[in-house]
């Protein structure tokens, strides 16, 4: 039988952590970034309508699109303005994409409550054209 080396017994074992923290500030840097564009999704600042029977939204989709509408009709998405064009492309983008039965497609219009509309009407239009049932409207829920 061989006698382990003495000079071997002197070095301990250590234990690297480099590659944890590492992996520690990834998330942290993905979580950052997937919170800023979750607000970034409704910066644009509107004063949306009231609603009585309105509901929270507490279930979060992972497919949903959430389109803005300003009180001068200015459409946007992400807090990008786009053209109504660019809106509706969108919405076909999303249909195309999310063809899965179980998770159905969704969009989410926060409309000013001094926007016209004619343009609620024509995104309306455009998701029952594009068999897309999940829509929804932000509201201002009453105070209790």
């Amino acid at each position: 039988m061989r006698l382990p080396d003495a000079s071997l017994r002197r070095t301990r074992l250590r234990f690297n952590i480099t590659p944890m923290i590492d992996v520690v500030f990834l998330l942290i840097i993905f979580f950052l970034v997937a919170s800023y564009f979750i607000r970034s999704e409704q910066s644009r600042e509107v004063i949306l309508p009231f609603a009585s029977k309105g509901q929270t939204d507490d279930i979060a989709s992972p497919h949903r699109l959430t389109i803005t509408i300003e009180p001068d009709g200015q459409l946007s998405v992400a807090g990008t303005r786009m053209s109504e064009k660019q809106v509706l492309k969108r919405i076909d983008e999303l249909q195309e994409v999310h063809v899965d039965a179980e998770k159905p497609p969704e969009v989410r219009i926060r409309s000013d409550r001094n926007a016209e509309f004619g343009s609620i009407r024509t995104l309306i239009e455009h998701c029952a054209s594009r068999n897309i049932r999940r829509l929804r409207f932000a509201v201002t829920l009453p105070q209790a």
